[in-house]
């Protein structure tokens, strides 16, 4: 199962996410489990497992983290994102940096949004920016340099995510 074609999208690393969500919406009104109540036991199992490929496709796609690793996957590039956290060290260390940082503000500041908007507006500034060079260097087919920015935006997502709890 190819997810872009599921979805109708070109195989790349940008795509329309208003196209992805329309396609999504299509595709669950067709295969929606609760349309097939009376469907034989069979043709129901069949559209779950299709409405379970729906929803896995669409969370894929929909995150740019998730889509490089299915990207590399489609391009043969076996990606553990395990190896990721701990192959990259330069960026590690910066990654404890950031998190330190993050500690600081939640202590320090811990009712001054300001610095914690300054800080998530930095986060996702760079979050972008690993995007881009993911995209570019999808069209050179550079594989190093972007199983190395998808080990920078796994860190960065991480970060964001702790700075939502």
């Amino acid at each position: 199962m190819n997810y872009f074609e599921l979805f109708t999208l070109p195989k790349k690393f940008r795509i329309n996410k208003d196209l992805l969500n329309k396609n999504f919406y299509k595709l669950q009104l067709k295969f929606h489990p609760d349309l097939f109540i009376n469907q034989s036991e069979s043709k129901k199992k069949w559209v779950l497992k299709k409405s379970i490929e729906i929803n896995k496709g669409y969370k894929i796609l929909n995150s740019s983290l998730n889509r490089s690793m299915y990207l590399l996957f489609l391009n043969g590039v076996k990606v553990d994102s395990e190896k990721l956290l701990s192959e990259n060290q330069c960026f590690l260390k910066k990654y404890f940096f950031l998190y330190e940082e993050l500690e600081l503000l939640k202590k320090k500041y811990h009712s001054n949004t300001i610095h914690f908007n300054t800080f998530i507006k930095k986060i996702e500034n760079e979050i972008k920016d690993c995007e881009n060079i993911i995209d570019f260097e999808f069209h050179n087919k550079n594989w190093n340099k972007i199983i190395h920015s998808v080990s920078q935006l796994l860190f960065l997502k991480k970060i964001k995510k702790k700075l939502k709890t």
